[in-house]
């Protein structure tokens, strides 16, 4: 397409939306009242491309039919040629569309804007920090309106002050290299390019789990990729109620290293419910025992959906036990919340989880699907070769139903009383705070 053939749909496009070039300045308001009262604040800029400016611009403004916020666009397509090109100052590069959000949704504005241009391109905003790597998504601390105390430079040396809302990608710091202070000792792990390395802190002295991930390695359709899952992993594990509960892996750091996120956590000394069950020490537990550890883990599953988070991912390979046999919940990549980051904004994702702990269909439909997952963990547990005999005839080349068969002649095999009736009442999720069987 020509550059006046886009010139013409981008005009037409603001007029058919009922905005228009405020006079003596490049840019373009909706005919409708503002509502930025503060002169400091978070701002938002949408990056664009002459050749993707309008599809952008389509996107946003449909968006923004629901969304209702505060905002500026470039009036015309050469004023964009112009200030992606330096023509008004490097500050001004990459600066399309700003949004003002409402000062007490910012983190949810960003999150629904960072989604929803996910996959897009733009071009960089050398002022801006780039929302959680983002090609078209950034953000700033800055003047909303003229204020002649502060000067804001446009350089990123403003930093936010008074009340105003904690950004949790803000905090995190940019890297070229690993930093320093953490030594790879060994890959544990590696999937495409994203894995988990054995390292050690040498300031601390002790070993250490980095975990890494790329962005768009495993897309999912609603813009959720790898990237994405492990800063919501990180997200949850800073919030206090799991950072103080020991039954939970303790996180240590978070950080960007290019286009990857690495977080690190506590190493912890013990072996996953897989590997007891594969090298047949979980068939040596007492009944109490396994009774024992079944009640640490409803408890640990109860702590999270009190706090409106689901785990989804509940498996043996999820789950450790230490040598003072308790048990460490960790990976929480594809848990999810109500709110805040892991809520994704409210996308529809995927169901996710292992075989064998999750059926896809049950997730779908039940609030907190962690309970199906704990019936299925209690047969394991008391069941062990059952779970030897499950895995040993799935791969990746098997469809969702012949595993749900598998699983089915699987675990034909009835739990004794009183197992019996727990796992029912969570399959048919129904809560149980704790097993007790005389």
């Amino acid at each position: 397409m020509s550059k006046l053939s886009l010139s013409e749909e981008y005009n037409l496009l603001l007029y058919n939306n009922n905005i228009s070039q405020k006079i003596d300045t490049i840019w373009a308001y909706p005919n409708s009242t503002h509502n930025v009262i503060e002169n400091y604040g978070w701002k938002i800029h949408i990056s664009a491309l002459l050749t993707n400016a309008v599809d952008l611009a389509k996107k946003f403004l449909n968006l923004n039919k629901t969304r209702k916020w505060d905002f500026k666009i470039v009036s015309s397509i050469s004023y964009l040629e112009k200030i992606n090109m330096g023509y008004y100052g490097n500050s001004q590069v990459g600066k399309f569309i700003t949004v003002y959000p409402n000062p007490s949704d910012v983190v949810n504005t960003l999150e629904i804007l960072y989604y929803e241009f996910h996959n897009d391109v733009g071009i960089q905003v050398g002022s801006d920090y780039s929302y959680k790597l983002s090609s078209c998504i950034y953000y700033r601390f800055g003047t909303l309106l003229k204020d002649v105390k502060q000067i804001d430079n446009r350089d990123k040396t403003l930093k936010p002050f008074g009340n105003v809302v904690n950004i949790p990608d803000y905090t995190l710091k940019h890297y070229h290299k690993l930093p320093s202070r953490y030594l790879v000792l060994k890959r544990l792990k590696q999937l495409g390019p994203t894995g988990v390395f054995l390292g050690l802190d040498i300031q601390i002295k002790k070993k250490i789990v980095i975990r890494y991930s790329s962005k768009f390695y495993n897309l999912e359709l609603c813009n959720v990729d790898e990237n994405d899952r492990l800063l919501s992993s990180s997200w949850l594990l800073n919030k206090k109620d799991i950072l103080f509960e020991p039954g939970f892996e303790t996180i240590l750091d978070t950080f960007y290293v290019d286009n990857s996120v690495f977080m690190v956590t506590e190493y912890i000394e013990g072996k996953t419910f897989d590997e007891l069950a594969s090298k047949n020490i979980l068939t040596q537990f007492t009944r109490n025992e396994k009774i024992e550890i079944f009640n640490q883990l409803l408890y640990l599953v109860n702590k999270l959906n009190d706090m409106e988070i689901t785990f989804r991912d509940l498996s043996f390979s999820n789950i450790l036990l230490t040598k003072s046999n308790k048990i460490k919940l960790i990976d929480f990549n594809y848990a999810v919340s109500d709110s805040g980051l892991s809520s994704f904004a409210g996308v529809s994702l995927t169901p996710a989880g292992t075989y064998g702990f999750y059926d896809p269909e049950i997730q779908e439909s039940m609030k907190f699907s962690d309970r199906y997952s704990l019936a299925k963990f209690l047969y394991f547990l008391i069941y062990p070769e059952k779970y030897i005999e499950f895995i040993n005839q799935i791969d990746v080349n098997k469809s969702y139903f012949e595993i749900k068969s598998i699983l089915k002649k699987v675990t034909v095999q009835k739990l004794p009383s009183g197992y019996y009736e727990i796992y029912n009442k969570l399959v048919n999720g129904e809560r149980v705070e704790r097993v007790v069987l005389s």
